[in-house]
């Protein structure tokens, strides 16, 4: 984990990111790079000298906040890169994170009480949706970031194998060993333990040659994902969840809803979304 992409809209939610992105690097020697983007009104052209003098102006504000989170105290002895530009499009984001060689994006998310800024809500999913690399979501400051129990949550079919190795890579890297969650469902998506069994099985035999991780799997029943998923959490003291994506579709088919989104909005639980 070399370099952590922390989006920044100087609101507590990214501040709140930023904390645990500051704890992730002091453990894993990380570099941080914050990320400010410039929205402009698209009534402004490239060339009218009133975009140019809101552009400068919107640059010394940012500047001059970021000289303000950079000198906390949190940060101290953490390497840190600032990057304040225009950005076009949310998902360039991820595109920036690959350029800059990240392994993670931590950002801030909230729910839908509250009003919505430049890095958060809907565009947090627009990141999420994008970004060939993990996206870790949290809503709440986290006192000590040392996740010990972590779940990830998938319907095992070889498509997500791709996003398991990823979780995968990051849970090592933090030495946790995750739960193997599936979520059975009676309305049309329900699987006999035989057929989960079979499935797991072939799973892992696929993405990681052996079945050594056959005794994390667990099969748990619910009317849906969501309600499953944060039962579960509940019920076994569980501090991340990782759950993999389906990129600009949509968060994964099996979910029939942004889950990971709605987690994050609606529990205090951090969630890391992995593309498939």
């Amino acid at each position: 984990m070399k370099k952590i992409i922390i989006p920044v809209d100087f609101s507590e939610f990214s501040e709140y990111a930023l904390k645990t992105a500051a704890q992730l690097a002091k453990k894993h020697t990380s570099e941080l790079i914050l990320v400010h983007m410039l929205e402009m009104p698209l009534a402004y052209s490239t060339h009218d000298s009133e975009y140019s003098k809101s552009i400068v102006f919107m640059i010394k504000h940012a500047e001059k906040k970021m000289e303000e989170i950079t000198s906390k105290k949190y940060l101290k002895g953490i390497t840190i890169k600032v990057i304040i530009k225009h950005f076009t499009v949310f998902p360039e984001i991820g595109d920036l994170a690959i350029d800059q060689e990240a392994s993670l994006i931590v950002m801030g998310s909230h729910g839908v009480n509250h009003q919505h800024s430049t890095f958060l809500g809907s565009n947090t999913e627009k990141v999420v949706r994008n970004s060939k690399i993990p996206v870790l979501i949290v809503k709440d400051e986290l006192k000590n970031v040392d996740f010990k129990n972590a779940v990830f949550v998938s319907d095992f079919k070889m498509e997500s194998v791709n996003a398991y190795l990823k979780a995968k890579d990051f849970f090592n890297l933090i030495n946790v060993k995750p739960t193997l969650l599936f979520i059975n469902k009676p309305d049309g998506g329900f699987v006999s333990t035989a057929e989960m069994k079979y499935r797991f099985e072939n799973f892992l035999m696929k993405a990681d040659g052996n079945l050594d991780n056959l005794k994390y799997f667990a099969n748990y029943d619910d009317y849906t994902v969501l309600h499953g998923v944060k039962y579960y959490a509940d019920e076994n003291n569980i501090d991340l969840i990782a759950i993999p994506t389906h990129g600009k579709s949509s968060i994964s088919k099996f979910f029939n809803q942004s889950v990971s989104l709605d987690i994050a909005n609606k529990s205090s639980y951090p969630v890391l979304t992995v593309l498939i």
